[in-house]
């Protein structure tokens, strides 16, 4: 949520009404509102003589905003990453993501993304788990020289390390719009 709504919103102001008490225009609050950016100079101190704060301390409102966003988006990156651990350790895609993910959810922002991701890995490794189970029965009887087990488990790695890199390009582009599956187990 943007600082000066909430500080707007706490103040039981609406963006007209603090258009008119500072003389800043309408179109100023709704634009510093949906971007978050500090104000600076006049828009600055009129806001905080408003909102009866010294402007550093505003100023520090909108830091301390950014650099929680900013832990945020290292821990999803985190979560992202670690599922990565799967390569070296069995169910390593589950244990270490639901570890970081359980003791970081204090933030909605993190409980939600991390939720996404984690439950692709359960139904990951669920259909995995089933494929494997059912390929003995199956294919291995149709091509008994072929070591269709090995060729299966290296697609399905291939597949969830290239799910992993597309999920840390949308990450650092900060595009959260990934994982939406429409089955959710948790």
């Amino acid at each position: 949520m943007s600082i000066l709504k909430s500080i707007r919103e706490k103040e039981g102001y609406t963006q007209t009404d603090l258009a008119n008490q500072t003389g800043l225009s309408l179109r100023t609050i709704q634009r510093l509102e949906s971007t978050n950016k500090v104000p600076k100079g006049y828009t600055l101190n009129v806001l905080a003589e408003e909102f009866n704060m010294e402007p550093s301390a505003l100023q520090a409102k909108y830091v301390k905003s950014k650099l929680s966003r900013d832990s945020e988006i290292t821990t999803i990156k985190m979560i992202n990453l670690s599922v990565l651990s799967f390569i070296g350790i069995p169910f390593g895609n589950l244990i270490l993501p639901i570890i970081l993910w359980r003791n970081n959810r204090d933030s909605k922002f993190v409980d939600e993304i991390g939720r996404r991701v984690v439950n692709f890995q359960i139904l990951f490794t669920l259909f995995l788990c089933l494929l494997l189970i059912l390929l003995p029965f199956t294919v291995a009887k149709l091509l008994p020289n072929i070591p269709i087990m090995l060729i299966v488990l290296l697609i399905a790695y291939l597949f969830n390390i290239a799910v992993i890199i597309r999920t840390a390009i949308k990450i650092q582009h900060q595009d959260f719009d990934f994982l939406n599956g429409p089955f959710r187990l948790i």
